[in-house]
């Protein structure tokens, strides 16, 4: 199973440092496993393919301006074709790959400068951090059962309500195809 998020995002949502991640490793899985799975279901529930999972990141080799047709990438061997993606945040569309190029390229909205990040997947940077703050909720939810009162229940229905919210617009919205 492919998840949407990692524990590094999860711990850093929750300002766990590298050791209190390694010991929740587990736990923290278990966690972005049941995000994953409530983003699939909530995508279903509106009627919609579940949202591309495909986590190909790399960074643009050289600038690119807005209605750009091609993308040329530092590493694109790992991505789809045909595919849809981002550029920091900027949807885009792709019909095809010529090594490290994206070729018939759509939906180019903005300017960009070399270096940044280019994912595949529409939708790829915003679930992630649903997926953080589902994960997190659900983890805080788990390691504070037993302590009635906690401020840790607060912060878990602060994550929830965001990445619910959040989660709910973009299925909500479907895809850039």
């Amino acid at each position: 199973m492919t998840y949407y998020c990692t524990t590094a995002d999860v711990g850093l949502r929750l300002g766990l440092d590298s050791g209190q991640r390694s010991r929740a490793d587990s736990r923290l899985t278990s966690s972005i496993r049941r995000a994953t799975i409530d983003i699939d279901i909530c995508f279903r529930d509106y009627g919609r393919d579940t949202p591309s999972r495909e986590i190909a990141e790399t960074t643009l080799d050289g600038a690119h301006a807005a209605g750009a047709t091609t993308v040329d990438l530092t590493s694109g061997g790992a991505f789809g074709v045909p595919g849809n993606g981002n550029i920091d945040g900027d949807s885009f569309a792709w019909t095809g790959r010529a090594g490290n190029q994206l070729t018939g390229v759509t939906g180019i909205s903005a300017d960009h400068a070399s270096g940044v990040t280019v994912q595949e997947g529409e939708m790829a940077h915003v679930l992630r951090e649903v997926c953080a703050d589902l994960a997190g909720a659900y983890y805080l939810e788990d390691e504070t059962v037993f302590h009635q009162g906690s401020p840790e229940g607060l912060r878990s229905n602060i994550l929830r309500e965001r990445g619910y919210e959040n989660l709910m617009r973009l299925a909500h919205l479907g895809s850039v195809d």
